[in-house]
C-alpha cells in the first residue's frame, strides 16, 4: 500500500488510477493524517464483501420498517366500494 499527500495525488491524478487499475491501493495524507483510500473496484459487486453485508443490512432495515406507500397490482371491486356494495 502506497502513501502519498493530496498534492501529490492531485498531481498526478491519471497515474493515481492507473495504479488502482493494477490494483494497487494508494493512501491519501494530508498533513501526515490519512484522509482517503484509493482501490480497486471489482468488477462484479456482489463479490465483494464489504458491499454484500451493506446490501444486507439494508435488506434487513427495509423489511422492518412498515409498509407505506403506493400499492402495485389490481384493485379489486370490493377494495373499491367495500363489501356491502
Amino acid at each position: 500500500m502506497r502513501q502519498m499527500t493530496v498534492r501529490e495525488a492531485n498531481q498526478n491524478f491519471s497515474q493515481v488510477i492507473a495504479a488502482a487499475e493494477r490494483g494497487e491501493t494508494i493512501v491519501i495524507t494530508k498533513n501526515g493524517t490519512p484522509v482517503a483510500r484509493i482501490a480497486p473496484q471489482a468488477a462484479d459487486r456482489t463479490s465483494d464483501p464489504e458491499w454484500r453485508e451493506t446490501f444486507a443490512r439494508l435488506k434487513k432495515s427495509l423489511k422492518a420498517k412498515r409498509a407505506r406507500g403506493y400499492r402495485v397490482g389490481a384493485i379489486t371491486e370490493d377494495e373499491k366500494y367495500g363489501n356491502d356494495a
